[in-house]
């Protein structure tokens, strides 16, 4: 394999009338057809919700992986590579969203509350009864409204995946002692997605902060109150996920990477990699291949 699979969903037949922005299904019944398991990809536009009931799965994200049992909720944004081995027993919901109409479902205050559920993958863990009890409901309500193609459809889903969202939500508060600053996101939000659209041009922050109508003081601002990071580290740890991502999901060599990811000079690439991840390339890759097998 010389690229990460991009998946729109997981081959599954859709009736005529079914919409392109959602789809729900019970895991027990989509996930015979893969034989339980999901090979690492990647979905460009949509966002995944897995919401374990009970069973256990092994999940695999960037480049770790861990075992999940009872009751838990996967969140994976747009772009993530995953994949997934399940247990035949398991049971619970897979959602998959359009990132726009997810998105849209929020205004910019509850966006930057839910910031971490729209960033990164998360494995949320919900041992309480009462949430487990609200997040199961909510679940198939959604799976009901889906199947029934009801007037408003879309008003009523979009209304119980909001609701569940805030859940979840509201539990990675609690978990956390950290207060987060509460500041606009639409800019931050705007030069995350420009790194994701020119990290293979090696943009410099000056070109960033261009596109955005900014000073490249004002960008590492933005950058340094959102994620305690100056612009160019961003970058940097953006450029370092998507090398790791393909030395482990990829066959190509540490110099094709370098050169996929806009690199002139390979031995630059390496060393570059090595400062940052503590080993080479060739290195992380086989470390990664150990711990797998182990």
């Amino acid at each position: 394999m010389t690229d990460i699979p991009h998946y729109a969903l997981y081959g599954e037949d859709f009736a005529a009338d079914a919409p392109d922005y959602l789809h729900i299904a019970r895991l027990e019944e989509s996930l015979p057809k893969h034989n339980w398991e999901i090979h690492p990809h990647r979905h460009d536009n949509l966002h995944q919700f897995m919401i374990l009931e009970s069973g256990s799965m092994h999940a695999q994200f960037r480049d770790s992986s861990d075992e999940y049992q009872g009751s838990c909720v996967l969140s994976i944004p747009a772009k993530e590579v995953h994949g997934f081995i399940h247990q035949p027993e398991v049971k619970g919901f897979i959602l998959s969203i359009s990132h726009p109409f997810l998105l849209n479902l929020f205004n910019e205050a509850e966006r930057t509350a839910l910031l971490s559920l729209f960033r990164e993958p998360q494995a949320i863990r919900t041992p309480g009864r009462r949430e487990t009890v609200e997040i199961k409901m909510l679940a198939e309500r959604m799976l009901s409204e889906y199947l029934e193609k009801g007037q408003l459809m879309a008003s009523m889903v979009g209304a119980h995946l909001k609701a569940m969202m805030i859940h979840l939500a509201r539990h990675i508060m609690r978990q956390t002692t950290q207060t987060k600053s509460q500041v606009k996101t639409h800019e931050f939000e705007q030069f995350i997605g420009l790194v994701d659209l020119h990290l293979r041009d090696q943009w410099l922050v000056t070109q960033y902060a261009e596109a955005m109508g900014l000073s490249s003081g004002q960008l590492n601002r933005i950058c340094q109150r959102h994620a305690d990071q100056q612009a160019l580290a961003i970058i940097h740890e953006k450029t370092i996920d998507e090398a790791k991502r393909q030395l482990i999901f990829t066959q190509l060599s540490a110099k094709e990477v370098a050169y996929k990811l806009g690199f002139k000079d390979p031995g630059y690439f390496s060393r570059f990699f090595s400062r940052r991840v503590g080993m080479s390339p060739k290195a992380y890759r086989n470390k990664v291949i150990a711990d797998t097998q182990k």
